[in-house]
């Protein structure tokens, strides 16, 4: 056999190697951009450039008039009038550094997905929906980037805490997106769930979703400053103040000491159903999911531990950046178990075999 016949299965090989190299770079660049971005929200760097300019933008300030002209557009915010009035030139620098990263690294990271993956996709080695979904996610997430910036542009010196965790959300999609892609390939674990199993990745999903968009909240209210103790809230459990606004309900949405109390009591449902999940898994289903739900819960109770030291030592900024690092890595540690799940080979009637993926299929058989 000469070489021009040798079996293409070599060359797909080859070819996923390209692929995956990457996505990991893709999915590791996106924590990055998830790290500065968690650094420019703690040091209030976010609403420093008031104008969106996707391509002039690229280039900083470049010499002193340059400078003051950006610095004047930001005097006029509600930030600076009611926050940073004090502010020199100097200190302008400094948050507009974190800013641009983040802006640039957002740059970045579209280039990233759109260059390489048009060059794998003409060469067949990546699939065309997911090398235009990328990009596309991520100019997505650039433009509810800049919506959020002018929420905070109009009347109050902050962004809307709902659109800081829009912008969340939507990078941790694009983020899943990736690491989905990534997994596939990878091999995966044939089990058949039981009902209970299933009940219990259902609820640990579930409270994953509402604990990222309170600890979203907690960021954007800057709840974690009201109360500095664990596990009380002062001297009780449920301070009065928590239901304080009505309607009720709205102390859920608004209140910063209820989303604190919600975000700190979510974080241990989260890691009781976590154990709980492992010791199901384990007993019902052997090893197979041994280590997987070892880094699961070696994760979360990091982040569980991170959480409280951040409400007693009250909100040091490094370990804030470091809290939403490992938020990440908690989502990512849950994906990993549930993109490796396969459902066993059944036979139908025609004698053929069918394979039923249940990555993403929680539907309870009653």
């Amino acid at each position: 056999m000469n070489g021009n016949n040798r079996p293409n299965i070599n060359n797909r090989n080859f070819d996923t190697v390209y692929r995956n190299i990457w996505l990991l770079g893709f999915v590791l660049l996106l924590i990055m951009m998830v790290s500065v971005g968690g650094t420019t929200r703690m040091t209030r760097s976010g609403l420093s450039i008031t104008e969106w300019q996707p391509v002039s933008g690229i280039l900083p300030p470049i010499n002193e008039s340059d400078w003051v002209e950006y610095f004047e557009k930001y005097k006029v915010t509600p930030e600076f009038q009611e926050v940073n009035s004090h502010f020199a030139l100097s200190d302008y620098k400094k948050i507009f550094f974190w800013e641009y990263l983040h802006r640039l690294l957002g740059r970045v990271i579209f280039f990233y997905a759109l260059i390489p993956g048009l060059w794998l996709w003409r060469k067949k080695m990546a699939e065309g929906k997911l090398v235009f979904a990328l990009p596309a996610m991520v100019a997505l997430q650039g433009l509810v980037g800049w919506l959020m910036v002018k929420s905070g542009l109009k009347s109050l010196p902050a962004v809307s805490p709902f659109m800081l965790a829009l912008h969340f959300f939507m990078a941790l999609a694009t983020l899943i997106v990736a690491y989905y892609y990534l997994s596939k390939r990878r091999s995966r674990l044939v089990v058949q769930l039981t009902k209970l199993q299933k009940v219990l990745l259902f609820i640990l999903g579930v409270l994953l979703l509402f604990q990222v968009f309170y600890g979203c909240l907690t960021s954007g209210f800057r709840a974690g400053l009201y109360f500095c103790s664990f596990p009380k809230m002062g001297d009780s459990y449920l301070p009065d103040i928590a239901m304080s606004i009505t309607p009720v309900l709205n102390n859920f949405f608004i209140n910063p000491v209820m989303i604190q109390w919600v975000h700190r009591w979510l974080g241990i449902g989260v890691l009781i159903i976590v154990y709980l999940s492992a010791i199901v898994f384990i007993a019902q289903s052997g090893r197979q999911f041994f280590r997987a739900f070892i880094h699961l819960i070696s994760i979360v109770t990091i982040q569980v531990l991170s959480g409280i030291l951040l409400i007693l030592w009250v909100v040091p900024i490094p370990l804030a950046i470091f809290h939403q690092f490992f938020a990440t890595l908690v989502v990512l540690g849950f994906c990993n178990i549930i993109f490796r799940i396969k459902a066993p080979i059944h036979c139908n009637g025609g004698g053929r075999n069918t394979e039923v993926e249940a990555a993403l299929d929680f539907k309870l058989s009653v």
